[in-house]
């Protein structure tokens, strides 16, 4: 135990070595789109060499782990791990083609069980406006000296943020036939409201809707989530009402309503909607046809008593 302490204590302070002597400006790295809570953000190229295999000379990244290639938009924390070969002292990580630089962050002690290698672990974070698709993450061991070996690269995937399937990631998966999306800037409970052809009232105290018409469909239209609910921050700030089959014909009336403002004195919202339409590859996607936004006043909160604020009427 002493000795991992010791291995520990020196690798932080050969951690700090490398990104105090860097010689690049470090910066909070606050509006990058990937971010890492325990890293230290360094403007500049990713170190090292391109990926290959065999890597090259030095120190390299011995093993990626994560539970899932998918980088959410405005994912809060994602985990990512591995190890890295003996006589690394950190790992920087980027995406590749993607921000202004990199996160440095120290390894931890040797596994005894993998031949004293040393682990690491990312806190990721990724942005909202990230743009969806295939990406790139490179990960590249670096050692006391300064020196970089082989990047090690990842593929992930970025999907959208309106719920499709994870048609951005495979296109040859279907999205939804259409989503009607609200999305908010602060952390109030703001609810989507949709008033369906008969009547009835879509929300996220009454999620699904069923036609009576039963050639509408057999999947009923669905809210997906009810974001702050109650003042109960996730912080998504958004409600996606869903239709993975074609909608009933008829108008749909969109409203916005002002749950709780949550001690805000106002809240900007955007309302879109979008609608699965064929590539010119024959591939379908999603594709936003219309968008509107608008002001919530606090004087609006009003507990789920109205339907809120008049949007917009989608004919289907």
């Amino acid at each position: 135990m002493k000795t991992l302490l010791v291995y520990i204590a020196l690798a932080a302070a050969l951690f700090t070595t490398v990104a105090a002597c860097s010689g690049e400006k470090s910066e909070s790295g606050l509006g990058e789109p990937l971010r890492v809570r325990n890293g230290v953000f360094k403007e500049g190229p990713l170190p090292g060499s391109a990926p290959q295999t065999p890597p090259g000379p030095g120190v390299t990244v011995t093993a990626i782990e994560t539970a899932s290639t998918v980088l959410r938009p405005g994912q809060g924390e994602k985990t990512l791990g591995g190890r890295a070969s003996p006589g690394a002292v950190a790992v920087a990580v980027a995406v590749a083609g993607l921000g202004r630089g990199y996160w440095l962050l120290p390894v931890d002690g040797p596994d005894p069980l993998n031949n004293n290698e040393l682990g690491w672990q990312a806190l990721v974070e990724i942005g909202r406006d990230v743009s969806p698709g295939p990406k790139e993450l490179r990960i590249v061991a670096i050692d006391a000296n300064g020196n970089a070996g082989t990047q090690r690269a990842l593929p992930v995937c970025v999907p959208r943020l309106l719920p499709d399937n994870l048609n951005a990631c495979d296109p040859t998966i279907a999205p939804p036939a259409a989503v009607v999306s609200l999305t908010w800037d602060a952390p109030a409970d703001v609810d989507l409201v949709v008033v369906a052809p008969d009547g009835r009232v879509i929300d996220a105290k009454h999620p699904r809707w069923a036609a009576a018409d039963p050639d509408a469909g057999t999947v009923p239209p669905t809210i997906d989530r009810d974001s702050n609910a109650t003042c109960a921050l996730d912080l998504v700030q958004q409600e996606n009402l869903v239709f993975s089959e074609p909608p009933g014909p008829g108008s749909y009336l969109v409203f916005v309503n002002l749950f709780d403002a949550c001690s805000l004195s106002a809240v900007h919202f955007r309302v879109s909607v979008a609608a699965r339409q064929a590539r010119p590859d024959g591939h379908l996607e999603l594709v936003e046809t219309e968008s509107t936004g608008g002001t919530l006043t606090v004087n609006l909160a009003n507990g789920g008593a109205k339907l809120g604020t008049y949007v917009t009427e989608v004919a289907f």
